[in-house]
């Protein structure tokens, strides 16, 4: 019986992780052969209700297919556990603020004190065309942003497009096969693979680095292993995956908030984003020490 439950769990696997790099990466392949054809392939497949919409149909088909009946740990019951709530929304975004501090603290000199990038995203939507900032409404907005994102609703749920397949179907499937910290860790590589197309068409570093786009996937491997540890640490610890999706939600909002004041004059494989290692450093950190608290096991 035990062998049997095996051999369902790992069919399980293949059907997922089939469906997830069969839709994104086909296309991808395509548009390799077909050079032509890449905008329309990274326009497709970077399109959100695509990319993060995926790995929620694939758990979809793949439940569906293998008769899979097992309950999703997931609630919307979010504030009966503030610790797990606050853990969630603040603690992620605290590590990539001081993360982007870090960077413009090593090189101060790609600081864009004129906002370029502010008035030309949104001066559409009435940001001042002629912006004069300062190391202090600098710190203000990061605040203000960093406040936003621990309160951003709707992206929580637009991020659990992706956490319903990594963090709420794979990881307890890996963890039925594998220990629960090799689950963790290569959760976290199948997620960042899962990137490369994306980041093959320049999404995150751009197409002008040392060594794209290898290097540039290498490194969203990374930084999905870091940014997975803390998803996973609380999806296990809490058994409910929301708060994966508050967590990821809330860093990908105060992720952007230093393209905004840098010049962009540095390697984006260093920041000041999540993505550039200066950036990731706090989270990386932050990975290190709760790896070692992750829980040795789960109910199998």
């Amino acid at each position: 019986m035990a062998a049997r439950t095996k051999d369902i769990t790992k069919n399980r696997i293949i059907v997922f992780l089939s469906i997830v790099f069969g839709i994104l990466y086909i296309p991808w392949m395509i548009g390799i052969i077909i050079p032509s054809l890449g905008e329309t392939v990274y326009a497709i497949i970077s399109f959100p209700l695509v990319f993060m919409g995926t790995p929620a149909l694939a758990v979809f088909i793949t439940r569906k297919l293998t008769k899979d009946k097992t309950p999703l740990n997931f609630s919307t019951k979010i504030f009966q556990n503030k610790k797990a709530l606050l853990f969630s929304t603040l603690l992620p975004g605290a590590a990539i603020f001081l993360g982007t501090v870090l960077f413009f603290l090593i090189f101060p000199e790609d600081l864009d004190f004129q906002g370029r990038y502010i008035t030309e995203t949104y001066g559409a939507f009435g940001a001042p065309q002629d912006i004069q900032l300062t190391i202090g409404s600098m710190f203000l907005m990061g605040f203000i942003v960093y406040a936003i994102s621990s309160v951003a609703f709707p992206i929580w749920y637009i991020a659990l497009g992706e956490d319903i397949g990594w963090q709420g179907y794979m990881l307890p499937l890996l963890c039925k096969k594998i220990s629960v910290k090799a689950a963790v860790i290569i959760n976290g590589v199948l997620w960042g693979f899962a990137h490369a197309p994306l980041i093959y068409y320049g999404m995150n570093y751009g197409t002008d680095y040392c060594g794209a786009p290898y290097t540039g996937i290498a490194m969203m491997i990374l930084v999905t292993i870091v940014l997975g540890i803390w998803m996973s640490y609380i999806t296990l610890r809490t058994k409910n995956f929301m708060y994966a999706a508050i967590l990821h939600g809330s860093a990908d909002i105060i992720g952007e908030a230093g393209v905004w004041i840098s010049k962009s004059t540095k390697s984006s494989l260093l920041g000041p984003t999540p993505p550039g290692i200066i950036g990731l450093s706090f989270l990386l950190i932050g990975a290190v020490i709760l790896f070692f608290r992750m829980p040795c096991d789960i109910e199998k």
